[in-house]
């Protein structure tokens, strides 16, 4: 049956009434039990199989990222269970006076979910005895599972008066300013969750949030001590990514930091490190009375940074943490999978091949053929996670190619606690290894921690920890200078260490340049257009791409050869003969050492 131009007119109008009509009762379904305003971000749940696989994928891959330290200090630790937000995660909080450990875990359930882990510290208001009416701000570290992905931000959990629900405001999708609100509900171990989607979560909050204005201008001290209490000066303590805003504490443990909203608007984490420490933080929510943030002031209350010691043994036991994933599908903690930039670059480096590299394998053998009682020393340096874990009192290792994972990879450079006596060859007396032994771990999984030239990297799996040597050429003295028959007064093998403090003491204190500066130059990472690239180092904070240091460690390239060398070209035609006569002078203008450096057979080949 057909209708008339007339009935049609009528039809839209009602058919448009009655889709109105709907959305009207959707809406209000959708907003009757949140309060005004507040609506989820929703994905399409996962099927039943695949949230399955997920979870059989977390119970395989993320157990061992579970077992997190209580907080510190002395007395007893109480703890509470939540269920939270619509997947139902499990979190749990400990706290132990004013301190606060929060751990949390589960399946995202949605089309782009799967297995993760998360695991914060910082500082819990109210009764030592139970979590009613507290407030716990922390700093917190997430780890993907699924999407291999790390993550870290600040978080606040505000609990309820009787303690028995919790409301959870955090930075939300790795991107700057995002914040999110979930909501949960207390239980006991071994309870049945919820249904899915009974708890509401992941609720945007971003522009509710106060904000600093950009160009307001704030002071704070900052107060960094130990967590059994004691004062530590010499730490370097900043407001986190903003390495601008970087002051050294004093003697008592104090400094003023001073910085401008724009640096970190919603929220502040302030962060110090120093040596022998892990890196820590405190962190507050723009608007909180503590600090009390004024602009153009001097904040009231000092902010307080505690800083767990670490106990440095080194276990010749300890298994070298992989720099690639690819080679064991389950370790989602390989380096390569939070820094792909920096493995990348490593792994076409000359450090990533040196314990296979066929002229090494040659003048090893040169040297045995012609000196049997020379020293065997070369894997010191050449195959130093071998030497260091077989050999470590520098015993006959049998010289052979190994691969990359004996050689200088990412876990055993940044496990390099001090260099002793850059004549011997490396790990065989040169440098100080601090690998954790089963008693002195302190962070979940495998790395526990690792050294490194920044004092604001508080990524919790990792356990970062200042060492201001990454900063310095003596990091390279290790294996760049020394080796031969120096303990009988020989001449030493390689000398380049010593050849470059000659070069600084002949310069302007203002001209000096570390190995790192040219070896390891800031923004040498780019993309593929060619420009420099910044780097997340915090969600909403990005490392400038100077702050990121190329790990490629060039050296004998042609780049580098023009920056080092000048080379100048007369020639002349010889009337007797008709030959042109070139006289070629090369001179060193820019290198710290001599070119070539290292070891004899090593030249410079200038082609006419």
């Amino acid at each position: 049956m057909t209708s008339s131009p007339a009935h049609a007119g009528l039809a839209r109008p009602v058919l448009v009434g009655v889709v109105l009509g709907i959305a009207a009762i959707a809406l209000a379904w959708f907003f009757s039990d949140r309060p005004e305003g507040e609506y989820e971000q929703y994905f399409p749940r996962a099927n039943a199989e695949t949230v399955a696989a997920w979870t059989e994928e977390w119970h395989r891959r993320g157990d061992a990222w579970r077992d997190v330290p209580d907080p510190a200090g002395e007395g007893p630790v109480v703890r509470a269970r939540y269920w939270l937000a619509r997947d139902r995660y499990d979190l749990e909080v400990r706290r132990r006076g004013d301190r606060v450990v929060v751990s949390g875990a589960g399946v995202a359930e949605h089309q782009f979910g799967g297995g993760w882990a998360a695991y914060g510290e910082g500082r819990i208001t109210g009764s030592p005895r139970d979590f009613k009416g507290a407030v716990a701000t922390f700093t917190w570290s997430c780890l993907g599972l699924r999407y291999r992905h790390a993550s870290d931000g600040i978080g606040r959990i505000v609990f309820s008066e009787d303690g028995r629900a919790c409301t959870t405001l955090y930075m939300a999708w790795e991107a700057p300013g995002i914040w999110a609100k979930s909501y949960g509900e207390v239980h006991a171990e071994g309870d049945e969750p919820p249904a899915y989607g009974a708890i509401k979560g992941q609720i945007p909050i971003s522009e509710t949030l106060s904000a600093l204005p950009a160009k307001g201008r704030y002071r704070v001290r900052v107060r960094v001590r130990s967590t059994s209490g004691e004062p530590i000066a010499g730490a370097l303590v900043q407001l986190k990514g903003q390495p601008a805003t970087r002051v050294t504490s004093d003697a008592e443990g104090r400094g003023e930091l001073a910085f401008v909203g724009a640096q970190a608007p919603l929220a502040q984490a302030f962060s110090a490190g120093a040596l022998g420490y892990l890196n820590g933080e405190t962190a507050c929510l723009t608007g909180d009375a503590w600090p009390g943030l004024t602009n153009g002031a001097l904040a009231p209350e000092e902010v307080l940074i505690e800083l767990r010691p670490l106990e440095l043994p080194d276990d010749a036991s300890y298994a070298w943490n992989r720099a690639s994933a690819a080679s064991s599908p389950d370790d989602v903690m390989a380096c390569g999978t939070c820094h792909p930039w920096h493995y990348d670059q490593w792994y076409e480096s000359r450090h990533a091949r040196m314990a296979d590299n066929g002229h090494v394998t040659w003048e090893h053998g040169r040297m045995r053929a012609g000196d049997p009682a020379a020293p065997d020393d070369c894997v010191g340096c050449h195959q130093p996670a071998f030497a260091a874990t077989a050999a470590p009192a520098g015993a006959d290792t049998a010289w052979k190619p190994r691969g990359v994972m004996a050689g200088n990879h990412c876990d055993l450079c940044h496990k390099i606690q001090a260099v002793l006596d850059p004549r011997a060859s490396g790990v065989f007396g040169a440098y100080k290894l601090a690998r954790p032994g089963a008693t002195g771990r302190v962070r979940p999984g495998g790395i526990h921690h690792v050294f490194g030239a920044a004092p604001d990297v508080t990524y919790a799996y990792m356990g970062a920890s200042y060492n201001p040597l990454f900063t310095s050429s003596h990091l390279c003295a290790g294996c760049h200078q020394g080796g031969g028959r120096w303990r009988d007064g020989a001449p030493p093998k390689i000398d380049t260490f010593e050849e470059w403090k000659r070069w600084v003491a002949a310069r302007p204190v203002e001209s000096q340049r570390s190995c790192l500066d040219c070896h390891m130059a800031g923004a040498a990472t780019v993309a593929q257009d060619g420009r420099p690239i910044d780097q997340m180092a915090w969600d909403a904070l990005h490392r400038r791409p100077e702050g990121i240091h190329d790990h490629r460690f060039a050296g004998a390239s042609a780049q580098m050869g023009e920056l080092a060398l000048r080379v100048e070209i007369e020639k002349r035609l010889d009337p007797d003969t008709g030959a042109w006569i070139a006289e070629v002078a090369v001179t060193n203008v820019g290198a710290g050492h001599k070119v070539p450096t290292g070891t004899w057979s090593k030249h410079v080949v200038v082609g006419v």
